[in-house]
């Protein structure tokens, strides 16, 4: 089995604008202009984003799992800027750099769309380039994902809890939350030379992402699609139809029927969403997902339910590196938290690969 951890790097923010009126009268002599003021989150987003030469990066990468002992057949990353503070100047957009292939000996990833079932139409969320929308809502960052035509959102969250950390030293002395994030790369002697060390001024920031709004992804049912165009489970057909003699997902190792969820109406479109959460072994992460199935022209299509509020981890590790079982659920633990780097820690990592 392959599994991916690829996280869109969303980086987002708005600003909430303080302005205090001046007037004429002696009761307001002395009286000045209240300066907005970063909380310590929207600061530590900041931090990477508009160093100037610096960035905010992401890494990904692909583990093939036959056993606990999982082979990397991927490597690579991205990373986002930001021209002006949110704070300041309003919502601003930042655009996701292309994917770098950070080896020489495993071949380039093929990145996919994310495909979103709402206001009754599906969106395409690009695989290179995504164009994200930054706000502070309070205290923390809203990032909004839009869809290819650059202006309609797709999908939001929300990052809260963010701390940010120095590293030193050793590649592999870094703090537990941190390898652990980068298990597959960072505690691999074959992948990551052991001696090396980070360059000065490295850091990371760890963060809480939180899903805003519920969020239908949809999906292809047959042959892939890169498009809105997605393939169908059935065709010239209902929804309560094809649910009543039962709909088969390989993927979740299920057959669904209409008993097994409860049929609901957003946007316009009929969708059935399951009452029990997806497998983990299916998806790996750490929030929960919702076989969903969607009736649009006559046809039936399938995705998953991200329900509003759910915490989306950005990794996991391998927990349990002796089992002997071929199940991946039983040898990795899914993360709460997600992670970026500045350009230093990016850069120390990148000189350490060994592939």
């Amino acid at each position: 089995m392959s599994f991916n951890r690829r996280s869109a790097c969303v980086l987002a923010a708005i600003a909430a604008l303080l302005t205090a009126c001046g007037g004429g009268s002696s009761d307001n002599d002395g009286v000045k202009p209240t300066n907005p003021t970063l909380s310590a989150n929207q600061a530590a987003f900041e931090e990477f984003l508009l160093t100037p030469g610096g960035g905010s990066y992401l890494l990904h990468w692909s583990v093939s799992f036959t056993s606990a002992k999982g082979s990397l057949k991927t490597l690579y990353s991205d990373s986002s800027t930001l021209a002006a503070s949110p704070l300041t100047s309003g919502p601003q957009i930042s655009i996701q750099t292309d994917p770098v292939n950070l080896t020489t000996a495993l071949p380039a990833a093929t990145v996919t769309p994310t495909r979103v079932l709402k206001d009754g139409t599906i969106l395409v969320v690009p695989a290179k380039g995504v164009v994200n929308r930054i706000t502070y809502v309070g205290n923390d960052v809203r990032v909004d994902a839009l869809a290819e035509d650059k202006t309609t959102i797709a999908y939001s969250a929300i990052r809260s809890n963010f701390e940010t950390v120095a590293l030193t030293g050793p590649i592999v002395s870094a703090p537990q939350d941190f390898l652990r994030f980068h298990d597959s790369i960072l505690v691999n002697p074959n992948v990551t030379d052991p001696a090396a060390t980070y360059l000065p001024g490295a850091k990371y920031t760890k963060f809480t992402k939180t899903n805003l709004g519920d969020r239908y992804n949809a999906f292809d049912c047959q042959a892939a699609t890169t498009t809105a165009n997605i393939s169908p489970c059935a065709t010239n057909t209902t929804l309560t139809a094809a649910l009543t003699t039962g709909l088969t997902s390989n993927s979740d190792g299920v057959t669904y029927r209409l008993s097994n969820g409860t049929l609901r109406t957003v946007g316009g479109v009929q969708i059935w969403v399951a009452t029990s959460p997806r497998p983990k072994s299916a998806n790996l992460t750490y929030h929960d997902e919702y076989r969903i199935y969607f009736e649009m022209g006559g046809n039936v299509y399938t995705g998953a339910l991200i329900k509003d509020g759910a915490v989306m981890g950005g990794s996991f590790y391998v927990s349990n590196p002796n089992s002997t079982s071929t199940s991946v659920v039983d040898f990795i633990t899914p993360l709460s938290y997600d992670i970026r780097l500045n350009k230093a820690a990016h850069d120390s990592i990148v000189s350490a690969i060994k592939l």
